[in-house]
């Protein structure tokens, strides 16, 4: 068992680990040779945030199997059947269902027969699922009224105009926190008119970079254009951290970089911050196409959505009351 655990601890350096032993079984030197294949293969294919999340959800399990004595690799239908009702104490469904995942992953990468597909985890995910329900918390929305509150309260100080910039740029193209942060000077388009655009390299939903060009209002290229002046930015990254003493840093703007500047943009407007996320200029935008009755295909070019599912999950509320229901009401003057 310790063979095994010593493998799943991190299938990246397995073979580093494990060929210093003079001998090895015959069915460990298997999973060596096929860790050593996958990782050839799939050398740049996954977004660094995903074989990051990869690497935190399997190190869950390792801990998991750790405490209880048992063999991660290959797990048996017993212990993930075990593994997933003693999750489903504290964690959400998706969580557990991203757990899986990389434990299948894992398994492949090994050669390995994939427990996972077993009926009795299959069941053991639906118990979890009837016991917890599948519903996601979901961010605040940063809608326009508060953002454009937040542009006249925020002040003209280095970090003011970075949140400024940034909650702009975040809002006009729906663009998620690493989408964001990638944005070069590079990428940035400005027009005769005043407004201007932005290439997008890669996104979530854009692996292979095909790329695409997102939209910049007049008043979004007026803050953009006040940032760089105040940072002195020429080339590279748009958005960069500061100090203690509000002096630019020459690195980009880390992820959570972008949820402090938004709850500083949540506080300074009188929001609950408790929910407020590098998400939230994404689900305000959507609430507020939704509410000005932009049309569907336009709604989802502008957040890069391939299914309209996400958008009515963000918009519910607004649905509503534009239900069979509250049409009725209305007609009914109730």
């Amino acid at each position: 068992m310790a063979l095994y655990c010593a493998i799943s601890k991190d299938y990246r350096t397995v073979c580093a680990i494990l060929l210093t032993m003079e001998t090895l079984p015959e069915k460990l030197s298997g999973i060596v040779a096929a860790a050593q294949t996958y990782q050839k293969a799939a050398q740049g294919a996954f977004a660094k945030n995903t074989e990051r999340a990869r690497k935190a959800d399997w190190l869950v399990f390792e801990n998991w199997c750790d405490a209880h004595n048992v063999i991660s690799l290959p797990a048996s239908v017993d212990v993930l059947v075990s593994f997933v009702d003693d999750q489903s104490e504290l964690k959400k469904v998706a969580t557990v269902k991203r757990y899986l995942t990389t434990i299948a992953t894992a398994h492949k990468v090994a050669g390995l027969k994939n427990p996972v597909r077993h009926e009795f985890v299959r069941l053991a995910m639906r118990r979890m699922a009837r016991k917890k329900g599948t519903r996601q918390d979901q961010a605040k929305g940063l809608n326009w009224p508060k953002i454009h509150l937040a542009l006249q309260l925020l002040g003209d100080s280095p970090r003011g105009l970075l949140d400024k910039a940034l909650v702009c740029v975040s809002y006009d193209t729906l663009c998620r926190r690493s989408e964001t942060i990638a944005i070069r000077v590079e990428d940035l388009s400005f027009h005769e008119d005043g407004s201007g655009s932005v290439y997008i390299i890669k996104s979530k939903t854009d692996q292979l970079g095909a790329g695409t060009v997102k939209y910049l209002s007049h008043t979004t290229i007026e803050h953009l254009q006040n940032w760089l002046a105040c940072a002195e930015i020429t080339e590279g990254p748009v958005f960069r951290g500061l100090n203690r003493w509000q002096q630019v840093l020459p690195k980009a703007l880390s992820g959570e970089g972008v949820s402090r500047s938004f709850k500083r943009i949540a506080l300074a407007t009188g929001l609950e911050l408790s929910q407020i996320s590098g998400h939230s200029t994404r689900v305000g935008a959507a609430q507020d196409l939704v509410a000005a009755g932009i049309d569907m295909p336009a709604i989802m070019q502008a957040g890069s959505w391939t299914t309209p599912e996400r958008v009515a999950r963000y918009s519910e509320k607004l649905q509503v009351k534009r239900g069979g229901m509250a049409q009725l009401a209305a007609m009914q003057r109730r």
